[in-house]
């Protein structure tokens, strides 16, 4: 054992003085395959309002996963306005979340475009070790529990054994196609040795071999393990390398944070949001689309008749 772990040692000093950069955030799936937003109905993509109003599909940064009605849970690094801690989150008015679509820059007739009424990042995520790398986006609109396309995820309760092989998936790839790679949990005594200390807020998987992993473009994104969000993506040493699994936030372990939070969240609360440079609103709350559609099929009815 003690010559295992010497030899381990050696090729990690190895393999670190040769990394390029110690870590990589905004992850993308590097060693996948395409698939459909239908595989992967939770998923979607949060973008910058800003640049979406200029051009659709130029303001994406990263990946979420629906729970709720109302909410997508995503990393916290992805809000963060600086390096300070504790953190400071970014206004939620400067992003849209763009659900049921499998390409960046298209929508089809059953995606959704939400505006975001509010961000809860956790109050201890801290910017250099990305520990507690969680938030919750509560979305200005309601996903219909049928609806066609979108569907929540359930939440992993507790931990999966080491060997499991679970789903990674993003869109942060050259082609802006989404994508899906699968990845075994590794052993968390081998995470720590490997990066020294992981705390057990954090979980890593990926092959030791490299190849397939999450890479720059795609943070936020879910890791599935039987069915359930059991990670979020958050970071890594390059893409893929070799002896370096990708490490994701551990989503049992804030089960507790996670209700407590959703708890707080009043469900039956819209926002008029304010335009940014000038321009309205990308979508109403869908209650008031509702009443406005309605206001407006009986004005039809009154001119016919």
């Amino acid at each position: 054992m003690f010559y295992y772990q010497m030899l381990m040692a050696v090729q990690l000093c190895f393999t670190v003085a040769a990394a390029p950069e110690p870590i990589e955030t905004h992850a993308k799936v590097v060693g996948g395959y395409p698939v459909g937003i239908d595989v992967v109905p939770f998923q979607v993509s949060i973008r910058l309002r800003y640049y979406e109003e200029l051009e659709f599909g130029s303001g994406h940064m990263c990946s979420g996963s629906v729970i709720s009605q109302r909410v997508v849970c995503s990393a916290a690094h992805c809000f963060a306005e600086n390096d300070t801690y504790p953190a400071q989150y970014r206004d939620p008015e400067n992003y849209v979340v763009v659900a049921g679509s499998s390409h960046i820059q298209s929508l089809n007739r059953f995606s959704e475009v939400y505006l975001v009424q509010e961000i809860i990042g956790h109050e201890r995520y801290h910017p250099y070790t990305l520990e507690n790398d969680i938030a919750l986006v509560f979305l200005n609109s309601f996903i219909p529990y049928h609806h066609f396309i979108i569907r929540s995820l359930p939440l992993a309760s507790a931990a999966f054994p080491p060997g499991t092989f679970c789903s990674i998936s993003g869109w942060g790839n050259v082609y802006r196609e989404l994508h899906q790679a699968i990845v075994p949990i590794q052993d968390q005594r081998l995470c720590s040795f490997i990066y020294i200390s992981l705390p057990k807020s954090q979980i890593c998987a990926g092959y030791l071999s490299g190849g397939v992993d999450a890479c720059k473009g795609d943070s936020g994104g879910p890791m599935v393990c039987n069915g359930h969000l059991t990670g979020i993506i958050s970071w890594g040493v390059d893409c893929g390398k070799v002896f370096f699994p990708g490490v994701y936030t551990n989503i049992s372990y804030f089960l507790n944070w996670i209700t407590k939070v959703n708890s707080s969240l009043d469900y039956e609360k819209y926002l008029r949001m304010r335009g940014l440079n000038g321009v309205g609103p990308l979508m109403l709350p869908t209650i008031e689309l509702y009443v406005i559609c309605s206001v407006l099929l009986m004005a039809m009815i009154k001119t016919i008749y």
